[in-house]
């Protein structure tokens, strides 16, 4: 197995861009649980879910410098799986390990990180995106896009343009032994305003999964805006090779929004397709009311009444890891997101 044990990060940053300073301690814990109700082809069914679980701590190893270790929940079973640990018990394993650290060069600040890395993409389109209870983002979703990756990553930014490089195996956590290829991701993203937040990027990216190297070739953009009002996202990504399928070649289009009518109360909306080339097209929908009896700066707990509709025509198939045919999913979800931090 080839592994990447050092990495070199660039990054730049002008005055009212500037990166937050590495703390002493930072822990943030995700927590995402559901009771759901899901018609689809077939028997009903009804469920309660922990949708997702996780826990992450940075550590500063000085004012430069730092590592971070995040763990993540998930089933020891795919999704629909009868087989798993201990009747398909809920484990845990590393979603994100590496070290970090960085270097100010007048105006420019140089970062490095080597591990098991965040995908520059994913984190991109996720930055801002409140909806990560409701659904994962097209591209995760639609695409099986792994959101992290035994990697090194580099990033290069000035005032309100960022550039980030990711270069790494790109079997994501599951098989990262089995492919001798490499895959190559690169984002470019532009913060035109210093007092709004507004987003525009686009991404490229090549490489391979498995050991029969199928390609796996993207390239994409995304915006995102946000106000005291609410927010907004959109999404478009081409994709030849999908899964592991090398021959398929097709386009995601995604959006996304928020609003808040009232304090405590929010209101969204979301959706994903991809339209195959050769035909047929796969469609995620949704939409939910919240309220957020809670709210301290970054610490939040909401509730949330959703609703979630897939669909499969002409020839579209489902992926593995992706979403099995039509169905339609009510859901009552509890989220919470609790940080702490020592600087």
């Amino acid at each position: 197995m080839k592994c990447i044990a050092v990495a070199v990060v660039l990054l730049a940053s002008a005055r009212g861009y500037a990166e937050p300073a590495i703390p002493r301690l930072a822990v943030e814990l995700e927590l995402f649980t559901d009771a759901a109700w899901v018609r689809r082809d077939g028997p009903d069914l009804t469920q309660f879910r922990l949708d997702r679980g996780e826990v992450g701590a940075t550590v500063g190893l000085g004012p430069q410098a730092g590592s971070e270790l995040r763990l993540e929940s998930l089933r020891s079973a795919a999704e629909g799986g009868a087989l798993g640990i201990g009747g398909d018990s809920i484990v845990v394993r590393v979603k994100r390990a590496q070290v970090f650290g960085h270097v100010e060069l007048g105006d420019v600040r140089l970062d490095g990180a080597a591990g098991i890395t965040a995908d520059p993409w994913l984190a991109e389109v996720e930055n801002g995106y409140t909806l990560r209870p409701l659904s994962a983002t097209g591209s995760e979703r639609l695409l099986g896009w792994p959101t992290s990756d035994l990697a090194a990553v580099a990033r290069a930014s000035y005032g309100p343009v960022r550039l980030d490089v990711s270069f790494g195996n790109g079997e994501g956590l599951r098989y990262p032994e089995r492919n001798n290829g490499k895959t190559t991701t690169a984002v470019f993203e532009v913060r035109p305003f210093v007092t709004r937040e507004v987003r525009v990027a686009v991404m490229g990216r090549d490489g391979s999964i498995g050991p029969a190297l199928v390609r796996e070739r993207r390239v994409g953009a995304s915006a995102m805006f946000g106000s005291d009002e609410g927010r907004v996202g959109l999404e478009v990504v081409r994709a030849w090779g999908i899964g592991d399928r090398g021959d398929l070649v097709g386009t995601v289009l995604a959006g996304w929004g928020e609003v808040q009518p009232i304090d405590h109360l929010f209101v969204a909306a979301r959706g994903a397709t991809i339209g195959f080339d050769a035909g047929g097209r796969s469609t995620t929908v949704g939409g939910a009311v919240a309220v957020e009896p809670w709210h301290d700066h970054a610490a939040r707990l909401r509730v949330w009444l959703a609703i979630d509709h897939t669909s499969s025509s002409g020839a579209a198939m489902p992926l593995p890891g992706a979403d099995p045919g039509t169905a339609t999913t009510v859901m009552l979800i509890a989220s919470t997101t609790a940080p702490f931090t020592v600087d």
